[in-house]
């Protein structure tokens, strides 16, 4: 008996031994694999944050360079000549004028513009020549200022004519960094492009925007509980931030910038350590088009949060789990041995991420309820994990993929393109008056018009094949290739949107653009020709007074 009994305890002893080390053993590989996975997660959620923040400022920036472009294509194209701008002083002022009309629309249609520009060569003209508009803080309007003489100042003052000389030098249209403009009181950003004809230089157009803008931009980024953005000359002088004062950076900080500086900056899985006021951070960094730069930033601790509750769950749950099979161990030893293999290595699997574990265990007894308690816990993490995909990659208000979404799909074009397989349209959708529509009735009809679009959308082109990529502008993604069948989209969707009954009245405009396998050798050139051919038809609307409104 006593032999019976000590077999027995062997028994027991080797099952409980056994659970013991292989729940450890699964739990240690579980909290190291959920650990380097949130780890990674947190890396890409922060360069995702900030290429999708960096990708919106582009955006606005290119919006503005396209806008400057019009304005000097014009500008060039429509100069008979050097030698009569130079010498025919009433064709200097009737084509001042035609330049002034163009440079008034394309300022009103430009948003944060706040000052628009043309000025002739000193060599050419008095010095005074061209136009200078600046938008009225109070009236909204743009205003006659005050011209610089130019042929009173040298070309090495850059204080008074830095804005002149600047691109004159180089040759080139550029953006010009971020400055003070005593004259108007406004801190800026601008873009100017030099004016040739016959590969003559005879002026300069150019754009002021209010830096204000860029900075609300900024200001709106957020991730974790008090991650925020902050924004960055070339040489990483920091120019807006609400935590840092412009110009000046700390030891830890500057250590990190001077790294980034060596490295490329775009890695999606670089991130950067530092330190400030005690606290430890990690930072990333995005080079805008402009050649400033986005840097995203979040406390240690916040990233941590999340792994230490997952570590601390996984720990709690492992327990509970060694416990309960050593009280089965007590009481059952031969017919415990088989379920608990195949618990364990469903355990394993879990922990291994394959959430798809099937468990066939049927007994009635307490370990068929932990087969059917792991089963429901792989089926819940399941639902989260997809729950959580879906909340990271479609548009909360419009229930269309949202513009991280977006991005990973034009990772997939690309390589597509690279490898000689792609095939796609791509439709470009803005809003018409979704400003005016927020600012007279309120957000919540600015929304009904965003959701109204998105519908009318989702049902020509399927839900599927929508993103909303910023506020008021939408871009769809056909696996196709056809211009009759992308003319008769377009026109289904002007239709039903005309025919929409809802409380408001949508109006958008769209431009589309087909991926031509011998001429675009990347998805840029694509959506520029959707976008260039949207944004002309938004001008047309706007001439014929097309847009949104409300029904009362």
């Amino acid at each position: 008996m006593r032999m019976m009994k000590s077999v027995r305890s062997k028994i027991i002893l080797l099952i409980v031994t056994a659970v013991i080390v292989a729940t450890s053993i699964t739990g240690l590989i579980g909290i190291i694999s959920f650990g380097r996975a949130i780890d990674a997660n947190s890396v890409q959620a922060m360069n995702l944050t900030c290429s999708e923040k960096a990708q919106e400022l582009n955006n606005v920036l290119g919006r503005i360079e396209q806008s400057v472009e019009i304005l000097s294509e014009y500008t060039t194209d429509n100069l008979d000549s050097i030698d009569k701008l130079s010498e025919d002083s009433e064709y200097l002022e009737d084509y001042t004028a035609d330049l002034e009309e163009l440079g008034l629309t394309i300022a009103n249609a430009t948003d944060g513009a706040v000052a628009v520009y043309a000025r002739f060569s000193p060599d050419i003209t008095t010095g005074t020549d061209g136009f200078f508009k600046v938008k009225d803080s109070s009236t909204g309007k743009f205003e006659d200022e005050p011209l610089t003489d130019l042929s009173q100042y040298s070309p090495e003052d850059m204080e008074h004519v830095g804005w002149y000389y600047i691109p004159v030098n180089a040759g080139k249209a550029m953006w010009l960094q971020p400055y003070d403009n005593k004259n108007i009181d406004i801190y800026m950003l601008s873009y100017v492009i030099p004016m040739y004809k016959d590969g003559e230089l005879f002026g300069i157009v150019g754009m002021d925007i209010d830096f204000a803008y860029i900075a609300e931009l900024v200001d709106d980024i957020h991730i974790y509980e008090t991650g925020h953005a902050f924004i960055m000359d070339e040489d990483f002088t920091i120019v807006h931030s609400v935590h840092y004062a412009p110009g000046t950076v700390g030891k830890d900080l500057s250590e990190s910038l001077a790294e980034a500086e060596a490295s490329e900056l775009v890695s999606m899985d670089t991130v950067f350590n530092h330190e400030l006021d005690g606290i430890r951070k990690k930072i990333v960094f995005q080079q805008l088009d402009n050649g400033m730069i986005l840097a995203v930033t979040v406390p240690v601790s916040e990233i941590d949060a999340t792994k230490n509750r997952l570590i601390l769950q996984m720990v709690g749950l492992a327990f509970l789990v060694m416990l309960l099979f050593v009280l089965l161990g007590l009481v059952i030893s031969k017919n415990i041995v088989k379920p608990l293999k195949a618990l364990n290595e469903a355990a394993k699997e879990i922990a291994k991420g394959n959430l798809e574990v099937s468990l066939t265990c049927k007994s009635r007894d307490e370990v068929g309820t932990l087969a059917k308690s792991l089963q429901e816990t792989a089926y819940q993490l399941k639902q989260r994990i997809d729950y959580i995909n879906n909340l990271a990659y479609m548009d909360k208000l419009t229930d269309t993929k949202n513009n991280t979404a977006y991005l990973l799909e034009i990772t997939g074009i690309e390589k597509d393109i690279q490898n000689h397989g792609a095939e796609f349209t791509v439709f470009v959708i803005d809003v018409n008056g979704l400003k005016f529509i927020n600012d007279t009735y309120g957000h919540s009809y600015g929304n009904e018009l965003i959701i109204a679009v998105s519908q009318v959308a989702a049902e020509v082109f399927g839900r599927e094949n929508v993103y909303r990529i910023g506020g008021d502008e939408f871009v769809v993604l056909l696996p196709s290739a056809a211009d009759d069948r992308s003319e008769e989209l377009e026109e289904l969707f002007e239709k039903k949107l005309k025919a929409y009954s809802g409380e408001v009245s949508p109006s958008a405009a769209m431009g589309w653009a087909v991926y031509q396998k011998d001429s675009d050798d990347n998805y840029g050139k694509v959506f520029e020709r959707a976008d260039e051919r949207m944004y002309g038809k938004k001008l047309e609307m706007k001439s014929r007074g097309e847009t949104s409104g409300v029904r009362q």
